[in-house]
């Protein structure tokens, strides 16, 4: 995991531990999309695309424009880096840079939207079958509750959770009614 250098100021966390409070009130209530999880990956490009086996793993990289669909998850950025599982074809990573990467999710059937950006970002799949976004350099979230910008953020999609942040963090949080 990544590590943080140095302090973070009283705001900061208050802000982090605010937002893991909301995020934890939400941890039995699915919040993305259910139908997003049962859908493929999909993607485009602009540009080339490249693949070579490296040890267990089928690597295609993909450049220019590139766009990364799941359901209503969307992920856009200049470079993307697909890491597949040799034997089985299993998709296990995809690491997507640009200046900036942009995130985009539906949230709920209602309509709301989350958005992020940083400069590069990993998509995938942890051992509880949680969608992660790791957000790195440049990184902010965007809900319709709340708003953080951070040196890294880690993202579980189907929670609207920030799991974890590494400062300097800004944010701010819509008030909670009783």
């Amino acid at each position: 995991m990544m590590k943080s250098e140095g302090f973070m100021k009283p705001n900061t966390i208050r802000i982090l531990l605010s937002c893991s409070f909301i995020g934890l009130a939400h941890t039995n209530n699915p919040i993305a999309l259910e139908s997003d999880t049962d859908q493929r990956v999909s993607w485009s490009s602009d540009g080339g695309s490249t693949m070579n086996i490296v040890g267990e793993s089928r690597i295609l990289e993909m450049n220019t424009n590139v766009i990364v669909t799941k359901g209503s998850l969307e992920i856009r950025g200049a470079k993307a880096i697909f890491e597949y599982q040799a034997s089985s074809n299993e998709l296990t990573k995809i690491t997507v840079h640009g200046t900036p990467v942009q995130y985009k999710q539906q949230l709920d059937q209602n309509g709301a939207i989350v958005n992020g950006t940083s400069n590069t970002l990993l998509f995938y799949t942890n051992d509880k079958d949680e969608t992660v976004l790791e957000l790195l350099e440049n990184a902010s979230i965007e809900s319709p509750d709340s708003t953080i910008s951070c040196s890294a953020i880690v993202y579980i999609a189907e929670q609207d959770l920030i799991k974890e942040a590494v400062g300097p963090c800004a944010g701010a949080l819509t008030s909670i009614s009783n």
